[in-house]
């Protein structure tokens, strides 16, 4: 998994017809047309599954994401490696924001790194683009395009987290459709920080039906969630 500087753009996309996809969803297949989906209603996450033939995983499949990470059950694996650098609670903790970097191989699968928030300081990654979301809502309000998108240069995602010291470890899926099982899932222990500020920064483009936009917990199925820590290594 390489680190350093990465381009990125800010967009969102409004599915104007029918519902609305947020961009952790949408950005592994690449901002693609898919059937419209939500997060309440006809189209909302119980139904995802009979919305269209390649959501079938979504409501048939045994990887799903997210998962409740129960600390107490995870199981030390001393093999895992350090990281060179909707929704996964912690003992059903719930969380604020996340941020997914979402690195995509040759064959098709995926490798997610889910670092966590909770409400207090504001957070020096996101204060890089806060301006940019400003001009980004701008962009969707003026415009009603279905995808939207603003340049926000580079910047380096090592300075996330340059070593993390523990992490959780698990196979699972795409948390918005098709919710594909193709997915290793690596989820940060250090809770970052964030400001309420920030926060309504992140909401100001979505539209309302947007704003709560995290997937129910998905059951287990008896997959191994694996930590490593490097104080136990």
């Amino acid at each position: 998994m390489a680190s350093g500087v990465a381009s990125f753009f800010l967009a969102t996309a409004l599915f104007l017809a029918h519902s609305h996809a947020n961009l952790a969803g949408l950005a592994p297949e690449g901002l693609e047309a898919v059937p419209g989906f939500s997060y309440s209603g006809n189209n909302g996450p119980d139904k995802w599954g009979s919305l269209s033939p390649i959501y079938a995983p979504c409501s048939k499949g045994k990887w799903q994401s997210p998962i409740d990470i129960d600390k107490d059950k995870v199981v030390l694996n001393k093999t895992l490696k350090p990281l060179v650098s909707n929704y996964y609670p912690t003992n059903a903790t719930l969380v604020d924001p996340e941020l997914h970097l979402v690195h995509k191989a040759s064959d098709g699968g995926f490798s997610v790194v889910a670092v966590l928030y909770k409400l207090g300081h504001p957070d020096p990654i996101v204060a890089k683009v806060q301006r940019k979301l400003s001009e980004l809502e701008k962009e969707v309000r003026s415009r009603h395009e279905v995808v939207a998108q603003v340049a926000v240069g580079t910047f380096e995602t090592q300075k996330l987290k340059r070593h993390p010291h523990k992490y959780y470890r698990y196979g699972g899926s795409l948390t918005t459709p098709p919710c594909s099982e193709s997915v290793i899932w690596h989820v940060l222990a250090k809770v970052r920080s964030i400001s309420r500020e920030q926060v309504e920064a992140l909401d100001a483009p979505l539209e309302s039906t947007c704003k709560r936009n995290c997937r129910p917990v998905q059951p287990l199925n008896g997959r191994r969630v694996e930590l490593f820590d490097d104080q136990l290594a």
